[in-house]
């Protein structure tokens, strides 16, 4: 296929509206205006009381952002100065941001060449070092399920847990996979999740929640997310916290989002498979553990030659992104802990290329895409050879 003369979107926050309508989004926001509880409002209780349900966990805190989600669960387990904590490296910066932001220190964590999420080998690697360091005390790991693509759990969790240390999975991109049959949110011991516009399940605005079993971290989790408040004495902050609510409008249009929500994942799934089984095998393509479902947040492939990759396609009209080209421990702000050696994050830097993904790909732009990258593939698989 040589051309198309549509629109293609890197993402596609717009459909959505069209699929459910606009006029229930408006009327729903007329029951937030007519009721006035403009934050944590009744929307945002239903919406937790049916996420906890979707995902198989007794507890979802609602929050602001998907960073305040992961910000609030390392608040719940007390994360300070002094403490350790384990994250992967070739994720968005928030993954990390968190950590610094209480003053705790991160401890980069290279990935896996194939699956792109953190590799079990390298964290108890890292694990040991610290321990021979003597240092810090071992808190938590942030595990990122890139992608959408769930972390290998199995492995994380026992060497986690044989240390005294709690994982934290990050779900930013996951929302809606499975590992093992346990839907994210139920997986690690407790799931932080985004509702960015981009993201699997997505609001239209900034939104995020995070998941446990524990009745006392949910306790902590409502307290964290207003200032630290007590439950029983509204003006009596009895711990530091953040203003991390997430408003009812957002509540709302998520709501509304969830009905749709499985159909949507049926349709990226789709896209992705054609993707696996068109795809020149020029490109490097992320595995996707036997046990786990991804939510297929991106679809993202790799190329030695990405960068020219990325000007062929946007000379073609088809957008793509590089996520991420610096890992987070290369960045200005945590050089200071940039201590171990990354060479699967640093490959994967200048290797990975996000191409079209979302539930309203339109099969004849999916060709399109498909076609442009194979002519791409066949060009320099013969300067290869």
């Amino acid at each position: 296929m040589t051309t198309y003369n549509g629109k293609i979107n890197l993402f596609d926050c717009a459909t959505a509206q069209k699929v459910i309508g606009q006029e229930t989004f408006l009327n729903a926001f007329k029951t937030v205006l007519d009721h006035g509880a403009y934050c944590q409002g009744p929307e945002t209780r239903e919406l937790e009381e049916k996420l906890a349900q979707y995902s198989g966990t007794k507890y979802c805190a609602t929050n602001a952002s998907g960073t305040d989600a992961l910000t609030l669960a390392l608040m719940a387990w007390d994360v300070k100065p002094g403490d350790a904590v384990f994250v992967s490296s070739f994720t968005f910066v928030a993954s990390a941001e968190c950590v610094v932001l209480l003053g705790a220190t991160p401890i980069f964590v290279d990935s896996a060449p194939d699956t792109f999420t953190m590799d079990p080998a390298d964290l108890k690697k890292a694990i040991e070092e610290v321990k021979k360091e003597g240092k810090l005390n071992l808190k938590a790991v942030i595990a990122v399920d890139i992608f959408g693509s769930p972390c290998n759990y199995d492995e994380i969790m026992k060497i986690a847990h044989e240390n005294g240390i709690k994982v934290l999975s990050d779900a930013a991109q996951a929302y809606g996979s499975t590992y093992n049959g346990k839907k994210a949110g139920s997986i690690a011991d407790m799931t932080a999740t985004s509702f960015y516009p981009t993201k699997p399940l997505a609001c239209y605005g900034d939104g995020g929640a995070t998941f446990t079993n524990s009745e006392e971290e949910y306790e902590l989790l409502k307290s964290c997310r207003v200032h630290g408040m007590s439950s029983t004495d509204h003006y009596d902050n009895v711990r530091l916290g953040v203003t991390g609510r997430m408003d009812s409008f957002q509540g709302a249009v998520l709501l509304q989002k969830l009905k749709i929500f499985d159909d949507e994942l049926v349709k990226r799934e789709k896209i992705a498979q054609t993707y696996d089984k068109e795809l020149s095998p020029y490109f490097g393509k992320q595995r996707v553990l036997d046990n786990a479902t991804s939510a297929r947040g991106l679809y993202t492939i790799t190329c030695e030659k990405r960068d020219e990759l990325m000007a062929f396609l946007k000379e073609n009209n088809i957008p793509c992104g590089a996520y991420y080209p610096r890992p987070v421990n290369t960045q200005t702000a945590y050089k200071k802990w940039n201590t171990r050696s990354l060479p699967v994050c640093e490959k994967l830097s200048k290797t990975a290329l996000s191409i079209p993904m979302h539930p309203y790909l339109e099969p004849e732009a999916q060709e399109y895409v498909i076609s442009k990258m194979n002519e791409f593939a066949a060009k320099y698989a013969q300067t290869a050879a």
